[in-house]
C-alpha cells in the first residue's frame, strides 16, 4: 500500500531548498557562476535532505509503512531538486549563448573557399603538425606552439587523423579527445589575440565552465541517494573549488571591476 502523497509533501516542507542565482549581474560570465553557485547550494542541499530523509519518522503512520515513506519522501526531494537545477541549467545555458556569441567574432574560422587559407592550413599541418605527432607529441604539447593557421589546420585535420590512428574498437575516444583539443586551442587562441578579444573569450571560457558545473550537479543529483551522499557532496564541492563557484557572486562596483581586470589578464589596482 503507497503512502498518502498528503503525508509526502507534509514531510517535504520540513526540508530546505538551495539558493537562487543573482539575475541581476550584468555579464554573463557574473550570471553563470551565479547559476552554478545556486546549483552547488541546491545539490548540497539536496544530499543533506536526503541523508536526513533516510531516517524521517512520522508519529501518524504506522512502523510498516515508514521505509515506503522515507523511499517517496527521497524521490519527491529529488524530483524537486532536479526542477531547481533544471532552472539553474537554463540560466546557465543562456548566459553561455550570449558569451559565446560575442566571443564567435573573434574565432578563426576554416574556409573551404579560401585557396590561400588552405595552403596554409596544409604547410600547418604537414610541415609541423604531423611531423610531432609521428614523434610521439602529445596535443597538449603541440596546441602552445600553434599560430592561427595552426590552430585551423587542428581543426581541419585532427578527427581524420585521431580517427585513423584508433582500430575499430577505439572509435568512441575520438569525441573526448577532440574535445581536448578544441579546449586547448581556445586557451591558446587567448594568447594569440588582442587584449578586447582576450577579454570577450576569456568570458565564454568563463561561462561553459559554470554550465559544465551547473550539468554535472544535475547529473550528479539524479543518481545519488543516502549512502553515496557523503562522496557525490566532496566531489560537488571540488568541482566547485575547480570552476571557482563556491561563493556567491557579488554585485559590487568593486567586484565587477575585479573580474573584469582578471578576463583582460590586469589587477584591478591597476
Amino acid at each position: 500500500m503507497a503512502v498518502d502523497q498528503h503525508f509526502i509533501t507534509k514531510a517535504s516542507a520540513n526540508f530546505p531548498q538551495g539558493g537562487a542565482p543573482t539575475l541581476s549581474a550584468t555579464r554573463a560570465g557574473l550570471r553563470a557562476r551565479s547559476a552554478a553557485h545556486a546549483a552547488y547550494q541546491s545539490a548540497v542541499q539536496h544530499l543533506t535532505n536526503i541523508t536526513a530523509a533516510a531516517e524521517y519518522d512520522d508519529p501518524e503512520l504506522a512502523p510498516d509503512m515508514k521505509p515506503e515513506l522515507r523511499a517517496s519522501l527521497t524521490e519527491h526531494l529529488r524530483q524537486r531538486t532536479l526542477r531547481q537545477l533544471a532552472a539553474l541549467i537554463q540560466v546557465a545555458e543562456t548566459s553561455n549563448a550570449d558569451a559565446t556569441a560575442a566571443a564567435d567574432r573573434y574565432r578563426p574560422k576554416l574556409d573551404p573557399e579560401s585557396a590561400a587559407q588552405m595552403m596554409r592550413t596544409d604547410q600547418a599541418w604537414n610541415n609541423h603538425i604531423k611531423p610531432m605527432l609521428e614523434e610521439g607529441r602529445g596535443w597538449d604539447q603541440i596546441i602552445p606552439t600553434l599560430d592561427t593557421d595552426g590552430l585551423l589546420a587542428a581543426q581541419r585535420f585532427a578527427p581524420g587523423y585521431e580517427s585513423r590512428t584508433r582500430d575499430r574498437f577505439h572509435q568512441d575516444q575520438v569525441p573526448s579527445v577532440l574535445a581536448g583539443i578544441q579546449a586547448a586551442s581556445e586557451r591558446r587562441l587567448i594568447d594569440l589575440v588582442d587584449p578586447d578579444a582576450r577579454t570577450t573569450l576569456m568570458e565564454a571560457q568563463v561561462t561553459a565552465q559554470a554550465l559544465q558545473y551547473t550539468r554535472e550537479a544535475a547529473g550528479r543529483i539524479e543518481q545519488a541517494d543516502s549512502r553515496s551522499a557523503a562522496v557525490t557532496g566532496i566531489h560537488l564541492k571540488r568541482g566547485a573549488f575547480e570552476t571557482g563557484v563556491q561563493n556567491p557572486v557579488d554585485g559590487s562596483d568593486e567586484a565587477l571591476a575585479a573580474y573584469e581586470a582578471s578576463l583582460s589578464g590586469e589587477s584591478a589596482a591597476a
